[in-house]
């Protein structure tokens, strides 16, 4: 695949110039506070089966450790130990290349091309769980107008054993890559954030970071200064048919459980810089909570998204602080 960097569209700026060398670890610079982050995140789904993967890494450059791990999920689950496959650690050693790496968890990493082709394998012989998966960019990597996070569709192949019972793997994901960040735990009042990704085939992705339209929530009147159906949007494209566009505006809303906190379904309208509008439905198919840290749940979703009579899948990611929490949790 041969390199592209977006343009702007009109006066903004959706996108920035990704370069191969910022697939591997940066270096901190000497302003770094301890929370200076790097992040690599992979994944796949089987949608059949309801089962969806996720791996991370959370680098610490200057603390120079790493959090992260493999959660593999089948169904609901409402509590990530639940998950047939579960192994995230707070403390790993930093490695020396992130492209090509071990972990104490279980999970190798090699990139066997820059903004192409990634290698993942996992094995844990006493629960039956094993990983081999290729994943192949169907698109350039978008990275964001500020530098320094990307996402890209992939191709995922490969097999995954989960408690002995074997599965193929032939579906689609989206990876992400950020560096440069301070990454803060600290807490936020903040609604409910949504990263949501979705692929439908080598033609059609889509990715969003953004909060609910305010419109569809009048119990927020009074909360949240800043945030309102003109600032929602953090980010996101659509590519669609080999061209790649930045969201300008997205009206979503999220039906939640029974507990006032768990997503069941996501209603999306994006539009693009150029104009298009996309009407996406999601329905939830698995999901599981997890806590990334302590001050944070976040419930990692798999997505049936549904768009002009067509069916994708991905990840919905949905953050949640503690008062947001409090305020919709219903016992």
């Amino acid at each position: 695949m041969e390199y592209q960097a977006y343009p702007s569209v009109g006066r903004d700026h959706y996108f920035s110039v990704m370069k191969p060398q910022d697939e591997y670890l940066h270096a901190p610079p000497p302003s770094a506070r301890y929370d200076y982050t790097e992040t690599n995140m992979f994944g796949f789904n089987i949608p059949h089966a309801g089962i969806d993967c996720l791996i991370y890494f959370w680098h610490h450059a200057v603390l120079k450790t790493t959090t992260g791990g493999i959660m593999c999920w089948q169904g609901t689950k409402t509590h990530a130990m639940e998950c047939e496959c579960f192994d995230y650690r707070n403390y790993m050693p930093l490695p020396a290349d992130t492209m090509d790496a071990t972990y104490p968890c279980g999970v190798s990493v090699k990139m066997e091309k820059p903004m192409e082709a990634f290698h993942v394998t996992y094995h844990n012989d006493a629960l039956d769980n094993h990983l081999d998966l290729d994943l192949t960019a169907v698109m350039p990597p978008a990275c964001r107008y500020n530098g320094g996070h990307l996402t890209q569709a992939m191709k995922t192949t490969g097999e995954l054993i989960l408690r002995g019972k074997r599965y193929p793997i032939d579906g689609f994901h989206s990876r992400d890559h950020s560096w440069g960040e301070h990454r803060t735990e600290q807490l936020q009042d903040i609604p409910p954030l949504s990263w949501l990704v979705g692929v439908v085939d080598e033609t059609f992705a889509f990715h969003c970071l953004a909060f609910d339209s305010r419109r569809r929530h009048p119990e927020w009147n009074g909360l949240y200064a800043g945030i309102d159906d003109t600032t929602n949007v953090l980010w996101g494209y659509v590519r669609d048919r080999g061209e790649t566009v930045g969201v300008v505006a997205a009206e979503q809303f999220t039906h939640r459980g029974a507990n006032g906190v768990t997503p069941v379904g996501i209603e999306l309208l994006l539009t693009a810089s150029n104009g298009k509008r996309y009407a996406i439905r999601g329905t939830t198919a698995a999901m599981t909570p997890l806590n990334p840290w302590p001050n944070m749940n976040c419930h990692f979703v798999l997505m049936k998204w549904e768009h002009d009579g067509r069916v994708g899948w991905g990840d919905v990611q949905e953050v949640m602080y503690g008062e947001a929490f409090r305020r919709l949790i219903r016992r």
